[in-house]
């Protein structure tokens, strides 16, 4: 898989715009690689995690995590938002689905 991910600054979702930002120091309080939150609509990342570059595969999968739980929400899909299992397979599928396609 070589394909190369844009993580985008901003898009929208049903008409609302969603920022994503890099915050090490939120991130590694939290101890977490990313968030999505709803009501902020805003995708927060890290490049650094407890002292250490997050490898490139890392961030992008974080990503699209995120952005699948993002989805979820602007469907109304509560349930589905809150199966974690359900949100990574999502992700990880649609991960591969970018990296690969020619």
């Amino acid at each position: 898989m070589n394909g190369s991910i844009l993580i985008p600054e901003k898009f929208k979702l049903k008409g609302e715009l969603i920022h994503v930002v890099i915050d090490n120091e939120y991130c590694n309080e939290d101890e977490i690689y990313g968030e999505a939150d709803f009501t902020l609509a805003l995708i927060t990342l890290c490049n650094r995690y407890k002292g250490k570059a997050l490898k490139k595969s890392l961030k992008e999968k974080t990503f699209f995590h995120e952005l699948v739980h993002m989805i979820l929400d602007a469907m109304g899909q509560d349930e589905l938002n809150k199966d974690e299992d359900f949100v990574d397979a999502f992700a990880d599928l649609w991960y591969e689905f970018e990296k690969s396609k020619v």
